[in-house]
């Protein structure tokens, strides 16, 4: 009995190690490449904005940039707030930036952690040439890139663990289950999402999963569903205490995720189907899948544009 109980330590330390290297270097380049971006990001979104289409744009390019869907919400509703951005601009950056945070699984699902050792020298290079010239944003870029040599370190610390469950009868049928209700992996997505305030790390134990084929297409792109209303939670608590402006641009990201994820609904087979064409590698259909739907998202909502701004003008009283 001692044995199993410390068979089942081990396994849980690995797990949340590899879960913590990889939030921890999702937050280093996240961090990182916000700093060295400094103050241009905000000067970017205040003079690039000017129309809807330039908004969606600033919002992808921000996004991609800071590696975070979420850190670009914080800004958006900062800005609001001060009255530099109006609730038209700051919803076409939102729906930009529901697109920008997919390059982060674009990243994860390829096997990158093959190239580990590259990363760490490169990000190492950028330091050599930081204490040579002392220029602040090369110090940056060098613990952005480093930071994803970690994170990669985390998925891998992540799948030796994971890969005890391929023989579990148990896990297996439990991913099965799940997988036959899609509202159930849409609400697993949200709750861990909500709880952990990272849709990364939850898209990072997906693609850690379908690496090693412990999870199905459907069940992967369902969570992905949930985790884009989950990550909206940042950006509520950001808007509280705010200006009624602040607060409507929060809202309006729930409510832009929340029609999406109900507009997919309808067609997710045929969706699924289309997505499995796109590659043959489980991890790439599944960071498709992420990229195709928030680009689909943002189609069927920008026609309608004004009707969304004044519902979230309604739902969001003095």
């Amino acid at each position: 009995m001692k044995g199993v109980f410390k068979l089942i330590v081990i396994f849980m330390t690995q797990l949340l190690g590899g879960l913590i290297l990889f939030w921890l270097g999702m937050q280093l380049v996240k961090n990182s490449f916000y700093q060295a971006a400094g103050d241009n990001l905000e000067r970017i979104m205040k003079v690039l904005t000017t129309n809807t289409l330039a908004s969606i744009m600033t919002g992808i390019l921000v996004t991609m940039i800071i590696q975070s869907s979420s850190a670009t919400s914080v800004i958006i509703i900062s800005l609001v707030n001060a009255k530099l951005l109006s609730l038209e601009q700051a919803f076409g950056v939102i729906m930009g930036a529901n697109i920008g945070t997919t390059i982060t699984i674009q990243l994860l699902s390829f096997h990158l952690e093959d190239y580990l050792w590259v990363i760490a020298v490169v990000g190492l290079l950028f330091y050599a040439v930081y204490f040579l010239v002392e220029k602040e944003v090369l110090k940056y870029i060098a613990r952005g890139i480093l930071g994803f040599s970690i994170l990669f370190i985390g998925l891998e610390l992540m799948a030796l663990t994971l890969a005890n469950f391929k023989q579990a009868e148990w896990f297996i049928g439990l991913l099965t289950k799940a997988t036959v209700v899609p509202v159930v992996g849409i609400i697993l997505g949200i709750i861990i999402t909500a709880i952990i305030q990272s849709s990364s790390a939850l898209t990072g134990v997906v693609v850690v999963l379908a690496k090693l084929n412990l999870i199905s297409l459907p069940l992967a792109v369902t969570i992905s569903l949930g985790s884009n209303i989950g990550t909206c939670v940042t950006a509520v608590l950001a808007g509280l205490g705010s200006s009624r402006a602040a607060k409507q641009t929060a809202w309006g990201q729930v409510l832009f995720n929340v029609v999406g994820v109900i507009a997919i609904l309808p067609v997710l087979p045929f969706f699924i189907q289309l997505v499995k064409e796109t590659s043959r590698s489980l991890p790439r259909q599944i960071a498709n899948a992420h990229t195709i739907f928030n680009i689909y998202n943002t189609i069927i909502v920008l026609p309608i544009k004004g009707v969304f701004i004044k519902a979230i003008v309604n739902l969001v009283e003095d």
